[in-house]
């Protein structure tokens, strides 16, 4: 799925609730594993902390 950078792709990893990779914009992960909980225009929101959009990357994890 790549990254998840428009309201389609982060509502469709929402539904089908896949583990999420959350990296800065300079490629550090922050956090791996939890699925979005709900999300708007500015933030999303993942195991219960709430990340802004335009500060962060978010991947869906496939592990190989």
């Amino acid at each position: 799925m790549g990254c998840l950078d428009t309201d389609i792709k982060l509502f469709t990893a929402a539904l089908l609730q896949a583990r999420i990779i959350i990296r800065k914009k300079d490629g550090v992960v922050v956090s791996c594993g939890n699925s979005i909980q709900c999300y708007t225009p500015f933030t999303v929101k993942i195991g219960g902390l709430s990340y802004i959009r335009s500060e962060f990357d978010f991947v869906v994890y496939s592990p190989r």
